[in-house]
């Protein structure tokens, strides 16, 4: 059996109407500026965000010279398109709901309207958008919050916030299988980016178009994921496989 949800493919229209209501929820009734998670000392962003990315995963991959340009494409496309929804939402917080300022602050609030401020769902700052630059945003942002949580007093394990991303990656590869494979992609220039970008690129090259994958990610295969759920989910649960996930 699957690890993820058994909910309906990615209905784009109910997430655009959504995102125009939280739009106009901030505007009309106004988010306290004490409530948005601030950005850490200068001192405290390198002790957290040092870490090796090449080790944050145990599964072993490729790193080749050469990597396929569009497969390149589409991962920064996934990657632009994944929100931080369900990392917090965790142990049952399902009602939670995000709210990200401009300039990276962050904070979370519950069905309630209460601000959530427990250690592992509550609002951090975010040194990247996603939208802009969604590698960085995986090497600052998700990387370290994978291994380290969201606050020293953060009581979930590693496998518990990687589960969750991967429903957050879900809605990111399934953005693309509905949109983005109709679009013309960005283009990566892989030659200059820095290696521990390299790295994110490597590591997503392995969950997203691994070969051993019975069912694949390609514009072979685009419409039977877009029209079969029980397809497309079995292709997530090799991602949720590959990252050994005991969810």
């Amino acid at each position: 059996m699957p690890l993820v949800k058994k909910i309906e493919i990615l209905n784009l229209k109910k997430v655009f109407f959504m995102k125009v209501y939280l739009s106009l929820l901030v505007l009309i009734v106004g988010l306290p500026f004490y409530a948005f998670a601030e950005k850490v000392s200068d001192s405290q962003y390198t002790e957290d965000r040092n870490i090796n990315i090449g080790q944050l995963f145990k599964f072993k991959y490729e790193r080749p010279q050469n990597p396929n340009p569009e497969q390149l494409s589409i991962i920064r496309y996934v990657l632009k398109n994944t929100y931080e929804n369900y990392i917090h939402k965790m142990r049952g917080e399902t009602e939670n709901k995000v709210f990200v300022n401009e300039d990276g602050r962050e904070a979370v609030y519950d069905g309630k309207g209460n601000l959530v401020t427990n250690s592992y769902n509550k609002g951090t700052f975010n040194f990247y958008s996603n939208k802009t630059e969604p590698i960085k945003k995986f090497l600052f942002d998700i990387a370290t919050w994978l291994k380290s949580g969201a606050s020293k007093d953060d009581p979930t394990t590693f496998n518990e916030r990687l589960y969750y991303y991967t429903l957050d990656l879900d809605r990111g590869i399934q953005s693309y299988i509905f949109e983005g494979s109709n679009e013309t992609l960005e283009m990566v220039p892989f030659d200059e980016l820095s290696n521990d970008e390299k790295e994110v690129y490597y590591i997503f090259l392995k969950l997203l178009f691994n070969e051993k994958y019975k069912v694949k990610l390609n514009r072979n295969n685009i419409q039977r994921l877009r029209e079969n759920s029980e397809y497309y989910y079995s292709y997530l649960y090799q991602i949720q496989k590959t990252l050994n996930i005991n969810q």
